[in-house]
C-alpha cells in the first residue's frame, strides 16, 4: 500500500470512529450516595443533560458546582459505555449539614462573649438555608435566615433574614474615646442569580432603624458631659457580583475568587453621613505539593468622604481583617487589609484533620477628615505575624475550629489570642 493509500485510511477510520462517538448520548444520569440530597434538585443543576452528547468539561464543571454545595463534602464521577450510549453517574459523600455554632471571645469592654448559632445548610434535601443566632457581647442580639437559592429556577433564588444587632463600639473623638452601644435592627430581602458556573449576582435591599447610645456608667466614659446620641431610620439598596473559580477538595483549595459589594444609603444626615461601602476582597489559593495549602486575600473597602464626625462604618477589628489586633482598635472611611498563610495539613485520619498555620496580617485605615495617605501612616499602619493551629472535622460543613497567636511588629497595638470557627479566609 503505497502512501496515499495510507493517508487516506487513516483519515477514513478516524472519520468513521468520530462519527460513531459524537452518535452515542448520555442515555442515564444517576446520582449515589445522596441520602439526604434530592436527586430531583441535583437533575435541576445540572448542566449535564439525559440525550446530550457526552461532554466531559460539563461533567467536570457539575462535579466542581455539586462540592461548591453546603451539603456536600465531595463529589466525583464515574462513566458507563452502554451498547447504545453511556451511563453518567455522579457519587456524593454528604456534609452533615444541621449545624450548632459556638463562637466565644472578649467583648470590647474586656468581659466574655459568645455567639450561639444553629442551622439547617440543606433544607428540604435542596440547599435551602435556615437557622438563626443568638448574641451576647455586652448586649444582647439575635437573627433569623432563610435562603433558597434556586427558589425559581437552576438560577434565580431569594433569602430574606431580620437582624436585632447591639454591640458595645468604641468612638473615637478628637480628645477621647467614648463607648456606645450601637444598634442596628430590620429585615432584608436579597435576590441571587447565578449566571453560569462562574459568576454569581445578589441584589439586597433592606430598611433599618441605626442608634449610637453612650453607655451611661462605663468606667472609660466617666467625665463624658458633651455628648452626641444620633439615631437615623435608614434604608440601603445592596448590588454584589461574585466571580468563583476554586477547586475544592476537603480542607484544600486552589484557584480565585473575587467579590465585589456596593451598598447606597438612604437617609444619613448629621453624625450618620454614610451614603455608600464599596467592598472588593480579592482571594488566590495555590496548593503546594499533597499537604500544603497557601491562601491569600486582598480586602480594600471605601465609604464616602464624611465632614466633622468620628462615627464612621469601617473598622480594624480582630474577627474582620487584622488577627491579634483586638476588638474594634480603629475606624475610617477607607481600609486595605492583606492577609497571607500558609496552611500544612500536619495528621489526616480518616475524618479528621490537624492543619498548621503561619500567617502575616497587615492593616491600614484613612481616619476621618483625612487623605487616603493616612493609611499608610505610622499610627495606621498595623503589621502581625502569627502562627496558628486547625481542627477540622471533612465530613461537617464548615466544621473548624482555629486557634491563632500573632506578634505586633509596628508597635501600635498588643500580641494576641485569636479563636474562631471556620478558615479565617
Amino acid at each position: 500500500m503505497d502512501m496515499k493509500a495510507r493517508v487516506f485510511l487513516v483519515v477514513l477510520l478516524t472519520s468513521v470512529v468520530s462519527s460513531f462517538a459524537q452518535g452515542l448520548k448520555i442515555n442515564e444520569l444517576s446520582f449515589s450516595g445522596n441520602k439526604k440530597t434530592k436527586a430531583s434538585f441535583l437533575y435541576r443543576i445540572a448542566k449535564v443533560k439525559v440525550n446530550s452528547e457526552l461532554d466531559s468539561l460539563k461533567i467536570q464543571t457539575d462535579i466542581e458546582r455539586i462540592k461548591r454545595l453546603d451539603g456536600i463534602a465531595h463529589a466525583t464521577y464515574t462513566v458507563e459505555q452502554l451498547n447504545d450510549g453511556y451511563k453518567v453517574n455522579y457519587d456524593l459523600k454528604e456534609n452533615f449539614s444541621i449545624i450548632p455554632g459556638l463562637r466565644i471571645g472578649e467583648a470590647n469592654n474586656g468581659d466574655f462573649s459568645f455567639r450561639a448559632s444553629l442551622f439547617e445548610f440543606n433544607g428540604l434535601g435542596r440547599n435551602i438555608i435556615f437557622g438563626g443566632f443568638y448574641k451576647r457581647e455586652v448586649f444582647n442580639s439575635f437573627g433569623i435566615f432563610l435562603e433558597h437559592p434556586y427558589l425559581f429556577t437552576n438560577k434565580l433564588g431569594l433569602g430574606f433574614n431580620y437582624q436585632d444587632d447591639s454591640t458595645q463600639q468604641p468612638i473615637y473623638f478628637p480628645d477621647q474615646q467614648v463607648n456606645y452601644i450601637f444598634t442596628r435592627k430590620g429585615p432584608e430581602v436579597t435576590l441571587f442569580y447565578e449566571h453560569n458556573f462562574n459568576n454569581r449576582f445578589e441584589l439586597g435591599a433592606k430598611i433599618f432603624n441605626e442608634s449610637y447610645k453612650v453607655i451611661q456608667g462605663d468606667p472609660e466614659n466617666e467625665g463624658v458631659t458633651d455628648f452626641v446620641e444620633p439615631e437615623l431610620d435608614k434604608a440601603f439598596i445592596r448590588g454584589s457580583y461574585e466571580y468563583v473559580d476554586i477547586d475544592i477538595n476537603y480542607q484544600n483549595l486552589s484557584g480565585v475568587r473575587n467579590f465585589t459589594d456596593v451598598s447606597y444609603f438612604i437617609g444619613g444626615e448629621g453624625f450618620l453621613q454614610t451614603e455608600y461601602i464599596i467592598n472588593n476582597t480579592t482571594q488566590f489559593y495555590k496548593r503546594v505539593g499533597t499537604q500544603g495549602n497557601l491562601a491569600t486575600q486582598l480586602q480594600l473597602k471605601f465609604s464616602n468622604p464624611v465632614d466633622d464626625t468620628p462615627f464612621v462604618p469601617l473598622t480594624i477589628d480582630n474577627q474582620l481583617n487584622t488577627r491579634g489586633v483586638g476588638n474594634t482598635v480603629d475606624r475610617g472611611t477607607s481600609l486595605i487589609a492583606l492577609n497571607a498563610e500558609y496552611r500544612h495539613t500536619l495528621l489526616e485520619k480518616g475524618w479528621f484533620v490537624i492543619q498548621g498555620n503561619t500567617f502575616f496580617d497587615v492593616s491600614g485605615v484613612q481616619r476621618p477628615n483625612k487623605d487616603y495617605g493616612d493609611i499608610f501612616e505610622k499610627e495606621t499602619l498595623r503589621a502581625y505575624p502569627g502562627i496558628g493551629v486547625r481542627f477540622i472535622h471533612k465530613r461537617i460543613f464548615n466544621a473548624v475550629v482555629r486557634f491563632d497567636y500573632s506578634v505586633n511588629i509596628t508597635g501600635n497595638g498588643d500580641n494576641g489570642l485569636v479563636f474562631g470557627i471556620g478558615q479565617y479566609f
